[in-house]
């Protein structure tokens, strides 16, 4: 999935100081701190975060409340599938260092 910009400004409708501050939104995509500094990135970013979570148009679909549960619930369990790996992990070195556990 990748990011989706709005749908660029015609100058002839629009105006081209409407075309101007979808550039520079666009530009401060890439920038550090851009979204700190542009209102059309944030509005972008919101929109393509809440389809990340739940699909096509979430923003549109569903509560502020069920989109931060449901983000809550994806760090939870993204979380719980790090820890495990990190037990296997650890679990596999030990296994490779220490090849006869206390046999008698």
């Amino acid at each position: 999935m990748s990011f989706h910009f709005g749908t660029p400004p015609d100058p002839d409708k629009d105006g081209i100081m409407e075309c101007h501050h979808y550039r520079n939104a666009v530009d401060a995509y890439d920038r550090d701190g851009g979204l700190m500094d542009d209102p059309m990135l944030k509005h972008w970013f919101v929109i393509n975060a809440c389809d990340v979570i739940l699909g096509e148009d979430a923003m549109y679909k569903y509560s502020a409340k069920e989109l931060f549960e449901k983000l809550e619930e994806l760090s939870t369990s993204h979380e719980y599938l790090c820890n495990e790996q990190e037990c296997k992990d650890a679990q596999e070195a030990d296994e490779l260092f220490n090849p006869n556990p206390l046999t008698a």
